[in-house]
């Protein structure tokens, strides 16, 4: 311990350096992770949707939707969640779950919809990450 403290007195620029260093590594990791919060994968979508009644928003329009969607889900496209419809004021107290086709719309939506008190979360990898997790689908409206 008192070489260190020995190395530390002898090299004060390289110590500075060595703590403004990890200050930054921490500060950026806090901020990544802070952004990261509503990021879902397949396999946690499925739990809330099971265990927390989640409610499933597609953004990704009607055609898209009847090819396949998730089970419960409902159908908004991107326009009508611009700004946030009064349709999902009466879901407010459940999670919402955005899907788009790659993920980045929804991400978008999600951050939205959270600064508006939503607990809104968003699917990383859209529906591709969906059915590349061989997730059942339904088809039709």
């Amino acid at each position: 311990m008192q070489e260190l403290i020995n190395f530390l007195f002898r090299h004060p620029l390289l110590s500075a350096g060595a703590v403004i260093a990890l200050i930054l590594l921490i500060m950026v990791e806090f901020l990544r992770a802070r952004g990261k919060t509503f990021d879902l994968n397949a396999t946690q979508v499925t739990q809330m949707i099971n265990h927390d009644n989640a409610v499933v928003i597609d953004l990704r329009g009607q055609e898209a939707f009847a090819q396949g969607h998730i089970i419960d889900a409902l159908c908004f496209t991107l326009s009508d969640m611009q700004p946030l419809p009064q349709k999902i004021e009466k879901l407010r107290a459940r999670p919402l779950i955005f899907i788009g086709n790659t993920g980045l719309d929804s991400q978008k939506i999600a951050a939205q919809a959270l600064k508006q008190g939503y607990n809104a979360y968003s699917l990383t990898g859209g529906m591709r990450a969906w059915t590349d997790a061989q997730m059942p689908l339904i088809k039709g409206e």
